[in-house]
């Protein structure tokens, strides 16, 4: 037995199992020998693929791990500590008294304490929302596009059908919010848009998420081929985590939609 890989005349490899067998005479002697070859180059790939997609799987479920860890530890620690100071500026600003220089100064730490505060909640919240792991997806991102809106101060809706009172695989989940969370930062970071639509509904078995924007628009092609940003490969690799697909149209001027489609009950095998 033998198994390894071959050179074909193009330059081209492939995988091969073969076996050789003796071939003998009626006396014994050596005829000559026979080889027979399996071509084990699509099993082989295969198999890569699933190892490939289990090691990420593993990355992507080590890495919402950490990011619950992390927004736990900024809502309870650092919140508790921002709103600890917030209380003994407000006591300061009671005994400055009728100095107004002291006074206007402790409104501008209070002011810049706020700031601090409401900017960490926003940081734990795109982290890791409690919302996504209690209420489901689409509550999570029927908020989390709200909030984004007020946040960036640019225009947004979201429209779901099918899926108020249904819960997703908790991996479909994720990975859909997550692919929203890319396209969002994406309009806010490239874009310049006016407005984004963010739509969520189910049709027979599948999950089909939209986000439409009215942006610049890019060349999808160039983007794609040049390997540059815009996180277009995460977005695939997620999409395809869950045994979806992600398509991209867009064109300078004409701003960008995102289609996904994933199975109902997702597809982790």
């Amino acid at each position: 037995p033998d198994e390894r890989f071959h050179i074909r005349k193009d330059n081209s490899r492939f995988y091969v199992s073969g076996v050789m067998t003796v071939i003998l005479g009626k006396d014994e002697t050596v005829l000559g020998f026979v080889k027979i070859a399996r071509d084990m180059t699509e099993q082989i790939e295969a198999e890569k693929a699933v190892r490939e997609k289990e090691i990420l799987q593993k990355l992507v479920g080590a890495q919402e791990d950490e990011r619950r860890r992390i927004a736990r530890d900024l809502h309870d620690h650092l919140g508790q500590q921002l709103t600890a100071l917030r209380l003994k500026l407000e006591t300061m600003k009671k005994l400055c008294g009728e100095n107004e220089e002291l006074c206007d100064k402790v409104d501008e730490s209070q002011l810049i304490a706020r700031q601090i505060d409401s900017d960490v909640s926003f940081i734990a919240w795109e982290l890791r929302p409690a919302a996504l792991d209690d209420l489901g997806l689409a509550a999570a991102l029927e908020n989390y596009v709200k909030e984004w809106s007020h946040h960036l101060n640019v225009t947004a809706e979201f429209h779901t059908s099918g899926l108020k009172t249904v819960r997703l695989p908790p991996e479909t989940e994720t990975n859909l919010y997550r692919i929203v969370q890319e396209s969002l930062n994406n309009v806010h970071k490239h874009a310049n848009a006016g407005r984004v639509a963010v739509m969520l509904r189910k049709v027979n078995d599948e999950v089909v998420l939209i986000i439409e924007d009215d942006g610049g628009g890019f060349d999808v092609g160039k983007t794609a081929g040049n390997g540059s940003g815009f996180g277009l490969p995460g977005m695939l690799e997620r999409a395809a985590l869950v045994g979806g697909t992600c398509e991209i149209e867009s064109g300078k001027g004409k701003g960008t939609t995102v289609f996904i489609r994933v199975p109902v009950g997702g597809d982790n095998g």
